[in-house]
């Protein structure tokens, strides 16, 4: 048997869109993994987004599997890794700084959120898809090589209803007044992709302050400050 034949789509998903899902890298990981690890009896593909002509996005997916002859829960939102980047400004007479962005997150339904820069892999590497995220959400004026950023860990964010791991990196910029002053509620993001981001540099050591925010702003910073 095909390893693709258990697999089916709920009316309303078409063949191109079925296409898509079936060659998606997130969804083939996934079920690669499933096959791996699980008695993978059938996989039904509930409803499949995708977010323009070359990004497949987010899969909601349902499991027939079993782990050691017992069926587990099998509901599970596909939508591939991310990574994000703790920048730490560095500027002579100053206390070291970072990088926010306040962003509006729908599903959170929070206008306002305060989070370290972070994007989607979309196929790309982790250090890659990090030198882009930062050029697009922070500005291309704040340089961050490749070899500037610093592996923390790997982490999934929520293993119980979805797939997402996450890899955080800090850098350490060495930067002047002028710079950090020029990036203080700067606006940002993608506009075609709906992004409006306003910057927020804060003292490093008021993360922990700014309320509620999400697993990889307060990881990333408390790693970072174990690691010194």
């Amino acid at each position: 048997m095909d390893q693709m034949d258990n697999i089916s789509f709920a009316p309303g998903i078409d063949a191109a869109l079925q296409a898509r899902v079936l060659a998606a890298p997130h969804f083939r990981r996934w079920h690669d993994g499933m096959r791996t690890r699980f008695t993978l009896r059938h996989v039904l593909v509930r409803d499949a987004i995708a977010f323009d002509a070359r990004r497949m996005g987010f899969i909601l997916v349902e499991a027939d599997a079993l782990h050691e002859g017992n069926r587990v829960p099998g509901l599970a939102l596909l939508r591939g890794d991310s990574v994000s980047v703790l920048l730490v400004l560095k500027c002579p007479g100053y206390p070291d700084r970072t990088v926010l962005t306040c962003e509006a997150r729908v599903p959170v339904a929070r206008p306002d959120l305060l989070a370290l820069p972070a994007g989607m892999l979309d196929g790309g590497a982790f250090v890659s898809t990090a030198v882009r995220e930062l050029s697009e959400e922070v500005g291309a004026d704040l340089q961050v090589r490749a070899q500037d950023l610093v592996k923390l860990t790997d982490v999934w964010l929520s293993p119980g209803g979805c797939d997402e791991a996450i890899g955080l990196y800090y850098a350490e910029l060495n930067i002047n007044e002028t710079l950090a002053q020029a990036l203080c509620d700067r606006q940002t993001g993608v506009a075609r992709e709906h992004e409006y981001i306003h910057l927020r540099v804060i003292d490093l050591s008021a993360v922990p302050h700014i309320g509620m925010t999400d697993a990889k702003t307060l990881l990333s910073w408390h790693m970072y400050q174990a690691r010194r």
